[in-house]
């Protein structure tokens, strides 16, 4: 049997700051919150649509037994970073800053699987990083790992909301392991987050409107509606306005994690330079990147938005080109820049 006092000794070799294990068992319970949510318009599009996929870890690996969680810091202090702006910028979320943390993550729970499978030979297990279809927040709640905030986010003591997840599916038994439903523990609810989101995103607490969230918006590939547009600033990918708020990221450690802290400090992206690259550029500079799986046009077209908020009048010379973009999104997100600075 694995001991979770082994699992801690991997971890913490692997910079791997907090890690809980599950017996295996179908989680029933979220059935009719994740319904509610489909039903309200709430589910993501990156999520699995099937809901018996999401509570289900059987229709994943038959053979499972334990469900480890694991969760790794991607958290800088900005105060240590110099952060060089050019004069056309659009801002990256901590979490798209530096090296993909997919990869680095999958890096983590492969070595900690090698290492215990060079223990129990006959040790079988896959690992799974934000595109597996189960609720991994709600696993590493369930694991102990944290708690929710108001902003869905899971907040971990210590290291805050700046932390990503992964799981690992096991077919032998973690020693002390949840084995059933755990009431989710919530923060003190200051409502911070709810206050300070641009775009009413957070209307009710623990309740994400991914249609609004511009987090959610600047990632799909469907247009960002006009109504967002304004407030979304000069962001380029993602959006750290309820977690900059959140008393429980204030005066964090530094992520422990090497790979996290790899060109950490590129807060900001030259935007003049983001539009005069080919697809071919864009992936050699930056598909190692947390954001460069997106693609070229989606960064490009989030590009063009940001430089219709910049209130240089200059940078109409860099919109104009894709007025005649041969796709629809640039040439429409062109026409809407142009149309602010002709306004100005």
């Amino acid at each position: 049997m694995i001991t979770l006092a082994r699992l801690h000794q991997l971890a913490e070799h692997e910079n791997i700051i907090g890690i809980g294990a599950l017996q295996a068992r179908v989680f029933n319970e979220l059935e009719p919150i994740l319904r509610k949510r489909h039903q309200e318009n709430r589910a993501t599009t990156f999520e699995e649509a099937n809901i018996q996929k999401r509570i289900n870890p059987f229709l994943l690996m038959p053979s499972v037994k334990s469900i480890v969680v694991t969760a790794t810091s991607y958290h800088l202090p900005e105060e240590d970073a110099e952060f060089p702006r050019p004069r056309y910028a659009g801002e990256l979320a901590k979490f798209a800053r530096g090296l993909d943390y997919h990869q680095i993550l999958h890096r983590q729970l492969r070595a900690l699987a090698q290492r215990l499978q060079s223990q129990i030979p006959d040790l079988t297990w896959q690992a799974y990083v934000d595109t597996g279809p189960l609720v991994d927040r709600y696993l590493a709640a369930q694991a102990g790992l944290g708690f929710y905030g108001r902003n869905n986010c899971l907040i971990m003591p210590l290291y805050g909301s700046c932390v990503v997840c992964g799981y690992l599916l096991l077919n032998h038994t973690v020693e002390k392991s949840v084995e059933k439903p755990v009431p989710l523990k919530s923060c003190e609810g200051c409502g911070r987050c709810q206050a300070a989101c641009p775009v009413q995103a957070l209307q009710h607490p623990y309740q994400i409107q991914p249609e609004r969230c511009l987090s959610h918006l600047l990632q799909r590939k469907e247009s960002v509606p006009d109504e967002f547009r304004h407030a979304a600033g000069l962001m380029l990918y993602g959006c750290d306005v309820c977690q900059k708020v959140c008393p429980h990221n204030q005066s964090l450690p530094a992520s422990r994690e090497p790979a996290m802290q790899v060109t950490a400090n590129e807060r900001w992206i030259d935007l003049e330079h983001l539009l005069s690259l080919s697809n071919r550029q864009f992936n050699r500079l930056y598909r190692s990147h947390a954001f460069g799986w997106r693609g070229q046009k989606i960064l490009q077209r989030n590009a063009l938005m940001a430089l219709g908020n910049t209130p240089d009048p200059e940078v109409v010379s860099l919109v104009k080109p894709f007025e005649d973009h041969p796709r629809i999104e640039l040439r429409e997100m062109a026409d809407w820049a142009m149309k602010q600075h002709q306004r100005r």
